[in-house]
């Protein structure tokens, strides 16, 4: 039997670059003429998304981009006007790996940089602004499910189990999975006191860009992820970040997976991901691209908060404002890892963030639509209990 070949790409910058999101056209334009001038004679690809309606444009010299590009979104038809830009541009002499995006052009620039998380991130945060401004769409950061035709979103930080217990539905036989990082969700304008249908979330990922340490609690994904595209992965034992003397792992207490004659780990480096195909894992009757919204729940880690509590609508909307949460191995700069951070609605990923506006799409949720919310604390109980607790809720819901 032939030996599989591990598609993956090491970018050089392995995480999120420094940023500025906050660009005017004049601070913009000439950092854009300078990175298009390194484009010279090199070659250069030209695509287009769509996004649940918006269109955003990809130009890069990265054939890493461009291929998980073309496998993360749903292409855009060739006559649709394109809406935002996003130019990936590397070689360019004189400056620093970074991005900035400039709200007025609605464009971003990412120069001397692979990593496709940021780039991915940044093309829903810049169509989330303009669906929010023209089309009354919310987005939030979370996984969607359905469970029995119920549909649940679960809203957290990075490395807190959100994309874990979407995957315990999926895998579950009354489950399916919609999305592990976004949701959009379109209200209708004007804002009905009592709405007669549920509101929808759509999922605007035709993939999922999943963290591969994921294949460290849920070992039947390894299989799934050997035959995926991947960035960043581990391919050397002396590049792992959790050595356990000369055998063992410390990220398992178990052996170490190179001592055990595979060339390869999931799960020695945090920043690792895989971009994996939905219909590929349990089969297209496993997917659907939108749930109902029956269910909220918002996940948190730590030692000392109950593992369950109900939220009223106004406590939710507090919680989901501040955001607080602790930056996990994987998220964020290394020297942060164990510290207090703040997300506002958990979402890092909103461009143009009115707290407001958020503040009123979540109230409307809670309150006209009647949406329960509920917060699991994920570190103080096991997946298995958590996991209970979330199907409970839902069948309640």
């Amino acid at each position: 039997m032939a030996e599989i070949q591990l598609n993956n790409y090491a970018t050089s910058s392995r995480a999120r670059v420094k940023a500025k999101k906050d660009a005017t056209p004049e601070e913009f334009r000439p950092l854009l003429d300078k990175a298009l001038g390194a484009l010279g004679a090199g070659s250069s690809t030209s695509l287009r998304a769509n996004l649940t309606g918006i269109t955003v444009e990809l130009v890069t010299n990265s054939g890493h981009q461009a291929d998980f590009w073309r496998k993360n979104w749903w292409p855009a038809k060739d006559s649709a006007a394109v809406d935002a830009r996003i130019y990936s541009i590397s070689g360019v002499a004189g400056l620093e790996p970074a991005a900035y995006y400039c709200p007025a052009m609605h464009t971003a620039l990412f120069v001397n940089t692979e990593y496709y998380g940021q780039c991915k991130s940044w093309a829903l945060g810049i169509a989330a602004a303009i669906l929010e401004q023209k089309h009354n769409t919310l987005s939030i950061h979370g996984a969607t499910a359905l469970y029995k035709g119920k549909g649940v979103v679960i809203i957290a930080p990075t490395g807190t189990g959100k994309t874990t217990h979407a995957f315990r539905i999926f895998q579950s036989e009354a489950g399916k999975i919609c999305g592990d990082d976004w949701a959009y969700v379109t209200f209708p304008d004007p804002i009905p006191k009592n709405p007669g249908s549920p509101l929808v979330a759509r999922q605007p990922e035709k993939a999922l860009y999943m963290r591969s340490e994921s294949e460290k609690e849920q070992g039947w994904l390894r299989s799934v992820f050997d035959r995926s595209m991947s960035e960043n992965v581990t391919v050397r034992k002396e590049d792992c970040e959790y050595p356990l003397g000369e055998e063992l792992c410390s990220a398992t207490n178990r052996k170490c997976v190179f001592n055990d004659g595979r060339h390869w780990c999931y799960y020695a480096f945090g920043n690792s991901r895989v971009l994996v195909d939905r219909e590929g894992i349990l089969g297209p009757g496993k997917v659907v691209d939108e749930v109902p919204i029956n269910l909220v729940v918002l996940l948190r880690r730590d030692d000392h908060s109950p593992a369950e509590v109900r939220l009223d609508p106004d406590r939710a909307i507090e919680v989901l404002e501040k955001g607080e949460y602790m930056i996990l191995p994987g998220a964020g700069p290394k020297e942060k890892w164990g510290t207090i951070s703040n997300e506002p609605w958990y979402n890092p990923y909103l461009l143009e963030l009115d707290n407001r506006v958020q503040a009123r799409f979540f109230k409307a949720m809670f309150e006209n639509w009647k949406v329960p919310c509920v917060i699991l604390n994920t570190g103080v109980e096991g997946i298995d209990a958590s996991q209970r607790r979330i199907v409970a809720a839902i069948e309640a819901s």
